[in-house]
């Protein structure tokens, strides 16, 4: 069973680990991910098979926009086809349309089709196209997702 809570700041070296598994030089350095965690707290799921962190999930908020980010998604390759994934961004939506984001956007590199295939599946949708979104040779589509909730303010 598949347990999905915050993280804690125990839990970073398992998040490193997954986080260097899933995209390798492209990966957060570990005092990048403790930084993540001091601003973004609110938004840092893990997910919990037998007392291990099998994955986790990276977001914020910014309450100016009303926009949510998931910055960071990712499931140990021992664990993955077990929908750990979708959990782990439905729980995030969750949390970021709670906390009044009318759109959650995200980054993914046109090649990773499962996750895409998650994002779009939870009605998530291309809205644009880069080729160099980190730097050369980085190509990322950006997905967004239009949310029901609309701010007190608006």
């Amino acid at each position: 069973m598949i347990t999905l809570r915050k993280a804690t700041l125990k839990d970073l070296e398992s998040i490193h680990q997954i986080e260097t598994l899933s995209f390798k030089d492209g990966s957060y350095p570990l005092f990048v991910l403790r930084q993540f965690f001091d601003i973004s707290n609110e938004y840092f799921y893990v997910a919990e098979k037998h007392h291990r962190v099998v994955g986790y999930a990276l977001g914020n908020h910014t309450k100016t926009l009303n926009q949510g980010w998931i910055l960071s998604l990712g499931v140990h390759p021992d664990y993955r086809g077990q929908n750990i994934g979708k959990q782990l961004t439905e729980k995030l939506v969750e949390i970021l349309e709670y906390n009044f984001s009318s759109e959650i956007c995200l980054t993914v590199h046109p090649d990773n089709s499962s996750a895409i295939k998650i994002y779009e599946a939870l009605g998530f949708e291309n809205t644009k196209s880069y080729d160099a979104y980190y730097g050369k040779n980085e190509p990322r589509l950006l997905l967004k997702k239009l949310m029901l909730t609309k701010p007190f303010n608006s």
